[in-house]
């Protein structure tokens, strides 16, 4: 009699522990990632200008989206310029009603009625590179860019001191974007005091950038210039480079492409405003999957930004960062 009654509480003892055990992991399994439908990425621009940088934040969506096995599609205008294109384009995916919406918008404001739209019907907003003039976003992944600009406008700051000519010159990439508009604040209040002239705005296209700085170099109290992303950067450094005036127009960059860590070798471009494209492209996937999956995300994070000159660049640290792996190549 005593062995029926032990065999039965050791099997109400293993019962309660199958129920504590089986609703402990329901608990856990609950918010498990799984969506039907692929995360829709809209961008500024897919067929325009090639930039390195955004290639290398699509090597880190796509090593990110292969990780945590989710799916997703891209979409944008032609053109960075191309606004309205944007606006009509994102309307459409909201549409589609997807799971969430990955955004690297065109305009700091323009973008916000279409975002309340997203948000009303219930789909999360995450944006990419380029903020909005919205609450509305679960999540914002960039480059600090106020922080970037006065790196730049810091260097340019030192570089000047010590120069002949005094005035400087500030070429953005487009007027209306929130990383132009943040990184031109940013180097501006680094240049307080400094002989500012004015900003000219190349409208992502490389071969304006390089017209406005030769109308620049008309100027001959002009001493520097800072360009605020690749394109505006690529199209200054090919002017500058052109009229042998690396001596006389001291200039700094933003980003890596091939052209540019040529023109900082070569002294060209004096320093460069680096960041980290693949991080913010795997980090946007990763933010994305954590907050389908129920997780608490960060409503910013920020993927870094260093500035590289011709004496650091060749350092073992800034290797990858300079020179990221291309699976495509």
């Amino acid at each position: 009699m005593k062995n029926w009654y032990l065999l039965i509480l050791s099997l109400m003892a293993a019962l309660g522990l199958f129920l504590i055990l089986s609703l402990f992991y329901n608990q856990n399994t609950s918010k498990k990632f799984i969506i039907d439908k692929p995360i829709q990425i809209v961008m500024k621009s897919t067929q325009g200008l090639p930039m390195d940088f955004w290639d290398v934040v699509n090597q880190g969506i796509a090593e990110a989206s292969r990780e945590f096995g989710v799916e997703y599609e891209v979409t944008g205008p032609r053109f960075e310029r191309e606004i309205n294109r944007q606006i009509t384009i994102m309307n459409s995916v909201i549409e589609k009603d997807p799971p969430l919406i990955i955004l690297a918008a065109t305009d700091y404001v323009r973008l916000g009625d279409s975002i309340q739209e997203a948000t009303r019907r219930g789909i999360p907003i995450i944006t990419l590179d380029s903020g909005v003039e919205s609450p509305d976003p679960v999540s914002f992944i960039a480059t600090d860019n106020l922080e970037a600009g006065n790196k730049a406008g810091t260097e340019m700051r030192r570089l000047i001191d010590g120069h002949e000519h005094k005035q400087i010159a500030i070429v953005s990439h487009i007027k209306e974007t929130a990383t132009g508009i943040e990184r031109e604040a940013g180097t501006r209040q680094a240049l307080e005091n400094y002989n500012v002239i004015g900003t000219w705005y190349c409208d992502v296209d490389q071969d304006k950038a390089y017209r406005i700085t030769m109308d620049l170099l008309k100027n001959p109290e002009l001493g520097g210039i800072v360009a605020l992303n690749e394109v505006a950067s690529l199209g200054v450094g090919r002017a500058i480079a052109e009229t042998g005036t690396k001596d006389k127009v001291l200039v700094v960059g933003f980003d890596n492409a091939i052209k540019e860590l040529s023109y900082l070798e070569e002294g060209v471009i004096k320093a460069t405003v680096v960041q980290r494209p693949y991080n913010m492209g795997y980090m946007v996937i990763k933010t994305a999957v954590d907050y389908l999956s129920g997780k608490k995300i960060p409503a910013f994070i920020d993927t870094g930004s260093i500035l590289i000159t011709r004496e650091n660049m060749f350092e073992r640290e800034y290797q990858e960062l300079l020179f990221p792996f291309n699976d495509q190549q």
